[in-house]
């Protein structure tokens, strides 16, 4: 997860037209005001308002719902998530609501430097490298390797060993480890920072209790 594009860079060195259905509406208040433009009967504007506010609350309620219900299931699907055939094809916005507005991000991004991101930035770093002439074409992946997790109540630790590769690439994959800082907000879980490292060729974790994983 992690978006490691720099390390990965070393693996490759209206709002209306005349119908009223076309509308995209934020808010019940511009609905109703859209409504009022075009002179609809009260009748149906009650109709109206009645269905988009259950349809609101039923989505924030759904939405809720459908959030991982455990630190680790978020940890598990921001890897899947980012691994595409093209940028495209990648739910950006979906990749952001992970994260708390404030998160860090620190990537490994050269042999000697490891550089801070902010969640935007991070999104914007991972989309330049989708750019790139042969993961434009093929596609990229990443996946887990291994997990641990230490969770106490509202906060999460989970350390990753993960896999990344241009799909069908030449190269070897890159191996690196991902550690993961978490905590709920609004009841839901978010990444509140991760710090990245690669695990140079030839090379394995330390021979130490706490990397058994």
């Amino acid at each position: 997860m992690t978006a490691r594009p720099h390390d990965r860079k070393t693996m490759y060195e209206s709002r209306c037209g005349n119908k009223i259905e076309n509308c995209k509406f934020t808010s019940v208040k511009s609905f109703y005001y859209i409504l009022k433009q075009v002179n609809m009967k009260r009748p149906i504007l009650l109709l109206c308002l009645a269905s988009l506010s259950f349809g609101l609350l039923n989505g924030q309620q759904s939405g809720s719902d459908q959030w991982y219900k455990t630190p680790e299931e978020l940890i598990r699907d921001i890897y899947v998530s980012v691994s595409a055939k093209n940028s495209e094809s990648v739910d950006w916005q979906k990749v952001r609501s992970m994260f708390i507005d404030e998160a860090v991000v620190i990537l490994r991004t050269s042999r000697d430097k490891s550089t801070q991101f902010t969640v935007g930035g991070f999104i914007q770093d991972f989309k330049d490298f989708y750019q790139y002439p042969e993961v434009k074409t093929n596609g990229f992946g990443e996946k887990i390797l291994r997990l641990k997790s230490m969770v106490y109540k509202d906060i999460a630790y989970i350390a990753t060993v993960y896999s990344a590769e241009i799909t069908g690439g030449q190269r070897p994959p890159t191996r690196g480890v991902d550690l993961w800082l978490l905590a709920k907000k609004d009841g839901l879980w978010k990444i509140t920072s991760v710090v990245n490292e690669v695990i140079p060729a030839g090379e394995e974790l330390p021979d130490e209790p706490e990397w058994k994983f």
